[in-house]
């Protein structure tokens, strides 16, 4: 009913704003989604904004937001008039959707703001999620004929969703429906649509589904460090602790090595092997041992080898899935010096793997693993070559370097020696021409005998200086 509602009412809304006679020009179309921070411009030429006021209105119904330049709405705090006139909506909520304009004198400037919605329904089918997409204003989807826009889905890595178990239903261009068979993995798993007006992106809203019994899908390249986070605690029992297992099997009655559990519950795995691919979930310790969250944990790794005969390389790309690796897992080699490098993929048991044979050695080259055409995760083999050269690099700056500390230190050692060797020129000099005052004084006086011992013992000490 409210659908129908709104396919009556949008015509005449539309004719409403866009043929006012105090319009200026026809609104502009602008795009959100709940939570964003939007500013409304104001086209109109207005020296000060000190006479400017906001309205929004929808049908008959106004609401005065600025009146000569000062927020006069209740909520003051969700709104802010600029320097340029505009208005700034610091927090947009769903019935925020509507219509504004700023005014000054008889001018108008008309804003027309939807947002972008996307929630989850109840599908028809007990093995499907059902995703709607939709410019919402209150409980009711706007229907438009606009054939400037319209909605397209994406994966979290901004990926177009393509495969056989998705399926999209369009009622309107600014209604679309996203229909995906469910699988235990897509539980935490986000989804995108996005609002084109155009061909550009103007708006995107984004959900991430939650699936009964579901787990977590988690790609890590091996050696590397990977935290895997326990949600869902709030009903852990008072004197209850939390326990990790792999599968089935409890951490604790188990020799894993680099792990430990952080203070907020998370398994922290320092340096990541093959051998950790698999099922983990955290849990309670108590008998009845409530399950909080399941993760799947599959490890990407590299592997090369060189053909002593022709030196030909020889990379391999692994990845160990925690079960069986799926269908829709693809692994893929990128370079530096082409864009996509074809290897012979293969899929034995738990483990899919890419060769790759190469008879010149790239200075870098990547595989990577994407899941229904989205990254997952990407581990990278450097060249030997290129680090023995970057070694040899090293060492040569540090032979530079050693050799520039040397030649100044025997610069500085020769200074310092020609400073040394004019000091004692000059104390020669100044001694001797002491032990020349002290034999005129000899001479003319006939001192007592202590200081005739203090004499010689002085003229000794020159003697030895000179």
């Amino acid at each position: 009913m409210t659908f129908l509602l709104w396919v009556g009412l949008y015509p005449i809304i539309f004719v409403s704003w866009t043929s006012g006679a105090l319009l200026s020009s026809d609104p502009v179309l602008m795009f959100a989604k709940e939570g964003d921070r939007v500013i409304l411009p104001c086209g109109l030429s207005v020296g000060s904004c000190s006479s400017m006021n906001w309205t929004e209105k929808f049908l008959a119904w106004e609401n005065e937001l600025v009146t000569a330049g000062k927020v006069t709405d209740s909520n003051e705090k969700k709104y802010h008039l600029l320097k340029d006139c505009s208005l700034e909506i610091s927090h947009m909520e769903r019935n925020y959707a509507t219509m504004y304009y700023c005014k000054h004198g008889e001018q108008n400037w008309g804003v027309f703001l939807q947002i972008i919605d996307i929630n989850e329904s109840q599908p028809a089918a007990e093995d499907t999620i059902e995703l709607h997409c939709s410019l919402s204003r209150y409980t009711g989807y706007v229907p438009c004929n606009d054939t400037r826009i319209h909605i397209d889905w994406t994966t979290a890595g901004d990926v177009p969703i393509t495969g056989k178990r998705f399926r999209f239903e369009n009622p309107s261009v600014c209604f679309s429906k996203l229909i995906i068979t469910k699988k235990i993995t897509d539980h935490h798993r986000t989804w995108k649509c996005q609002l084109v007006l155009n061909e550009e992106v103007k708006a995107t809203a984004s959900y991430e589904t939650r699936v009964k019994e579901g787990l977590e899908e988690v790609f890590t390249p091996v050696g590397e460090s990977v935290s895997l986070l326990c949600r869902n605690t709030s009903s852990l029992r008072l004197g209850d602790s939390l326990v990790w297992a792999l599968n089935k099997k409890t951490l604790a009655n188990m020799l894993v090595e680099n792990n430990h559990v952080s203070k907020d519950s998370s398994l922290v795995i320092s340096k990541l092997s093959p051998l950790h691919a698999g099922d983990y979930q955290c849990m309670a310790s108590s008998e009845e041992r409530i399950v909080f969250h399941k993760i799947r944990l599959h490890t990407l790794d590299v592997l090369a080898d060189t053909d002593p005969a022709g030196g030909n390389l020889t990379l391999t790309c692994v990845l160990t899935c925690a079960k069986e690796c799926e269908e829709n897992f693809n692994l893929s080699w990128s370079g530096s010096n082409q864009e996509d490098w074809r290897g012979r993929l293969l899929n034995v048991n738990n483990t899919l793997i890419n060769k790759l044979c190469l008879p010149v050695w790239p200075d870098e080259i990547t595989c990577s693993v994407y899941r229904e055409g989205s990254l997952m995760a990407s581990k990278s083999w450097h060249s030997v070559k290129s680090k023995q050269i970057l070694t040899w690099m090293g060492l040569l700056l540090g032979l530079l370097m050693c050799a520039v500390t040397g030649g100044l230190f025997i610069y500085l050692k020769r200074n310092k020696d020609l400073s040394t060797g004019s000091a004692d020129a000059r104390s020669s000099i100044s001694m001797t021409h002491v032990y020349d005052v002290i034999q005129d004084q000899e001479i003319q006086q006939q001192p007592k005998r202590e200081a005739d011992t203090t004499n010689d013992g002085f003229y000794s000490l020159l003697q030895a200086v000179n």
